[in-house]
């Protein structure tokens, strides 16, 4: 059974890599054996964290190769290249995570059309370009697994300034299963994972006053959501267990999607 969760010699392209979900979701798949490209905007940033990834020491058993990769998806250019980089590099792509992602958080009479079409570019298109031209790759070889982070704002209204990046999410949840139908006759199999609110630095900067209090309230585990939290399901995801899984979004939110 635990050899239907290793990733050993899968190549795992993680778009976001440098941000605190990225960095834990690329380790853990490391962990399980599998070569990782990390790619983001901010190659200094990614090149730290490719080397703390590469020392820990079970990525050292695993023997794992990690690199770091500059990427703006904003620009089908930038990801082209990128997907070509890649594959020069590791010959092949076998896992896309696309863990990139903006939130503004404003008043829905307040909220400035740059930031709505800043948060589509990178949260909606940028996900969708970096599915299609990793996808090429994939479809292909007729093997792959993408996995797209949602989240449970795609759900329901909440306020709190989340209209936009819930609106966001609600497309990443249509686009994944659109593609997953397409996709699916090929061996690629594309779902999503849904977590809670994650307090990442960009988060934090973002944060309203009782924020953290009013999220455990309406969190039946009765705790913050960590980004370690979802290693499990993106290991799973982009393993041979979760073969038969198709345009799903997973939730793994400590029970916020089972709240009224």
């Amino acid at each position: 059974m635990a050899d239907m969760f290793r990733l050993d010699g899968k190549v795992a392209v993680v778009i976001g890599g440098g941000g605190g979900i990225g960095e834990v979701l690329a380790l853990g798949m490391a962990r399980q054996g599998a070569n990782i490209a990390i790619a983001s905007r901010n190659l200094a940033k990614l090149e730290d964290v490719a080397k703390k990834i590469a020392a820990d020491a079970d990525v050292k058993k695993s023997k794992s190769r990690v690199k770091a990769f500059q990427v703006d998806v904003t620009d089908e250019n930038s990801i082209s290249k990128l997907a070509d980089q890649v594959v020069s590099d590791f010959k092949t792509v076998d896992i896309l995570v696309n863990s990139q992602g903006q939130n503004f958080k404003r008043a829905a009479l307040e909220f400035p059309a740059n930031d709505w079409d800043f948060m589509f570019d990178v949260n909606v298109k940028g996900m969708m370009l970096c599915c299609k031209h990793f996808g090429k790759i994939m479809v292909a070889k007729k093997y792959g697994k993408i996995i797209n982070i949602s989240s449970v704002t795609a759900l329901r209204g909440g306020g709190g300034g989340n209209m936009g990046y819930g609106s966001t999410k609600g497309a990443v949840n249509l686009l994944t299963m659109n593609l997953a139908c397409e996709w699916a006759q090929h061996h690629v199999n594309v779902n999503a994972i849904g977590p809670s609110v994650i307090m990442t630095e960009m988060m934090l900067k973002q944060a309203l006053p009782g924020i953290t209090e009013r999220i455990i309230s309406r969190t039946p585990y009765g705790r913050l959501q960590t980004p370690e939290d979802l290693i499990g399901a993106c290991v799973f995801l982009a393993s041979p267990a979760s073969d038969f899984m198709v345009g799903q979004t997973l939730y793994v939110c400590g029970g916020r999607s089972a709240m009224m």
